[in-house]
């Protein structure tokens, strides 16, 4: 029998709505942050169409809300009917391509669901295709909605920990049923978005112990666990395509791709995508060197005395990085006075500037949150009178 070749993404969150380190930036009417992921889609495209690819898996959320702009949509599309033109495409919902009585992100695909050979789920499902004179048989789960469960009786007396638990157990029933339903002969895929217990959302944050999961176990008959929902990629997940922040910034992204014969363990492999560079310095790191790829991410965070803020924030106007981020806290000045120590108290933008640096996205409102906390500290004064 001949090999049959897998590919397997997900997580692509395209989007017109992103920012890099907190800006908003557009180049030729499109979010650079959509460019970013338009660039990796189209290295998928090109391995796809290089390597003879039999099957294209993307597993959930192939956008970044239930409402995506058209620009998202259209390169959403074009990239799919791209792939589609090479193999079949499964395409599964993820949470953030949400479903509602009024709205699906994957509305778009509707009318060419199972036709062109692009296959798109948005319930649990069992179906199967031919390839290379094999049967592959498919099993689709998508992301289990807690509005899917709202008729069930007993979720109204449950805590929100004790409903996790609850859909956790339908999910695992129903792989447990698709597990029954496994043939020998056939090679058995798995695509769903959720979480495995035991994963990880980054390298610094594991999966909560309350969030809708399966265990492990339940995985184990399946020839092929593809997966979305966590973006670092790890066992049964290829992770996402694009770093979305710094909290990714040590994280690959990529796509992974399974050779496989019936009967056979497949042979896994991780294809790395270039991506934009998160980098995280100290300030005493900036001063030293300040020399970083000009489309890289830089966050400058630590905490140092006021006089080398000021030095760090001249340096700062004179590189005029694009996307460079001040996550500086400024620690007190202090003076002795009798023994004891005396503190300069920030100013009321001063704190609310230096909170803010933490903050993604927080830039764009800077000015009318300042505005109103002096408009509040003004009625807090006038009371006190």
């Amino acid at each position: 029998m001949e090999t049959i070749k897998i590919l397997h993404s997900a997580d692509w969150h395209l989007s017109q709505r992103g920012n890099v380190a907190g800006r908003f930036v557009l180049e030729n009417g499109i979010n650079i942050t959509l460019l970013d992921r338009i660039k990796a889609l189209e290295k998928i495209c090109e391995y796809v169409e290089s390597e003879n690819v039999d099957l294209t898996v993307i597993a959930g959320d192939l956008f970044d809300n239930a409402n995506p702009e058209n620009i998202a949509i259209r390169a959403a599309v074009q990239t799919i009917e791209r792939l589609a033109e090479v193999a079949p495409v499964v395409l599964i919902r993820g949470n953030h391509d949400g479903k509602s009585s009024t709205s699906s992100a994957l509305a778009p695909f509707g009318t060419l669901a199972r036709r062109n050979g692009i296959y798109v789920f948005e319930q649990p499902e069992v179906f199967s295709l031919i390839i290379k004179d094999t049967k592959v048989q498919i099993f689709v789960h998508p992301y289990p909605r807690r509005s899917d469960f709202q008729q069930d009786p007993q979720l109204k007396l449950m805590s929100p920990e004790e409903i996790s638990i609850h859909i956790s157990g339908k999910l695992e029933e129903t792989i447990s049923g698709f597990s029954s339903m496994i043939e020998r002969d056939a090679v058995n895929i798995l695509v769903g978005h959720f979480t495995v217990g035991g994963g990880s959302y980054s390298k610094e944050q594991n999966v909560p112990v309350f969030d809708v999961s399966v265990r492990e176990e339940f995985l184990a008959p399946f020839d092929i666990v593809c997966l979305g929902h966590l973006h670092a990629p790890q066992p049964y997940y290829s992770g996402s395509i694009a770093r979305n922040g710094f909290g990714e910034q040590d994280q690959k992204v990529g796509f992974k791709v399974y050779d496989i014969q019936p009967g056979e363990k497949p042979v896994e492999q991780f294809i790395e995508l270039p991506a934009r560079e998160y980098v995280t310095v100290n300030p005493e790191e900036f001063l030293k060197d300040g020399h970083f790829s000009p489309d890289a991410a830089v966050r400058v965070k630590g905490k140092i005395p006021k006089h080398e803020y000021d030095e760090i924030i001249r340096k700062m106007k004179a590189l005029n990085m694009p996307f460079l981020k001040n996550a500086i806290e400024i620690e007190s000045d202090t003076a002795g006075g009798n023994g004891g120590d005396t503190s300069e108290e920030l100013s009321l933008e001063e704190a609310i500037k230096l909170w803010a640096t933490s903050r993604d996205g927080i830039a764009l409102f800077l000015d009318r949150l300042i505005l109103a906390a002096q408009e509040v500290e003004g009625i807090f004064n006038e009371a006190k009178k």
